[in-house]
């Protein structure tokens, strides 16, 4: 098993020694999870200690450490994108949508965003920016591709068509989906994507990672339990793995 999409560094939580990553290995390790991805946020790019990750990776004796990073896909940000994505030697990058018009739809200290837009509009303009990110070719995976529903707040129209198209422009670009089980220690109390949304995955032949989006020791691959029924019960029978930009597989 995989979990493929943490944060040691999280936001500036701590440092990133051999201690704290190994600390993330060893619940990996007790909950059975073989492969580990850091994927620090790109805005603590400094933060990120590439020679205690490497000493971390020859100490981890059970768990194969893999590095990454997520990358907020803002834009008119392309150069920044594009400097963070290739200033380490990263076995993978995640590319991920947090913001319309510049502003964050996740932050739960400040969702005036959702008053000052109509729902629906806004729901366009995020899945306009995930399509965006998909086809950009930056990316090897798609990070929590429907993040907006977080604070369960919901266009009073069908979204369906909306997510038909997002999904055909996440299948032709070849890109890996991130099912990440952070979604339920949020509001919405559900995994990213929805049950609907990977089945429309599923139908196009698109792959997937798991994930935890853990930003504590504690967190690495909480939610298991709900995310590994509903991909098997999807369809789904492996997962993406990546070494040096490389994919390979494992059975689910």
């Amino acid at each position: 098993m995989i979990d493929y999409h943490l944060h040691v560094v999280a936001h500036d939580d701590r440092p990133m020694t051999v201690e704290n990553i190994l600390a993330y290995c060893e619940v990996a390790r007790e909950r059975g999870i073989l492969q580990l991805g850091i994927t620090e946020h790109d805005r603590y790019l400094d933060e990120i200690d590439l020679a205690a990750y490497r000493e971390a990776r020859e100490k981890s004796q059970d768990v194969e450490l893999r590095l990454g990073i997520e990358i907020d896909f803002v834009p008119g940000k392309e150069e920044r994108m594009d400097h963070d994505s290739t200033a380490l030697p990263y076995d993978y990058i995640i590319g991920s949508v947090h913001r319309v018009d510049g502003e964050e739809v996740d932050r739960a200290t400040d969702q005036t965003i959702y008053e000052r837009w109509d729902t629906y509009d806004l729901y366009e303009a995020y899945y306009a920016n995930v399509r965006a990110a998909a086809l950009s070719g930056r990316f090897e995976v798609l990070g929590h591709p429907d993040l907006i529903k977080i604070f369960r707040r919901f266009p009073d129209r069908d979204i369906t068509g909306m997510l038909e198209e997002t999904a055909d422009a996440i299948a032709e670009s070849g890109i890996v989906v991130d099912v990440n089980s952070a979604g339920l220690r949020k509001p919405i109390r559900e995994i990213y994507p929805s049950r609907k949304l990977l089945e429309m995955f599923y139908r196009r032949g698109v792959p997937i990672i798991l994930s935890s989006d853990a930003h504590a020791p504690g967190e690495v691959g909480m939610g298991y339990e709900n995310s590994l029924p509903l991909v098997r019960d999807v369809g789904y029978r492996e997962v993406v793995t990546f070494k040096d930009r490389e994919r390979g597989t494992l059975p689910l």
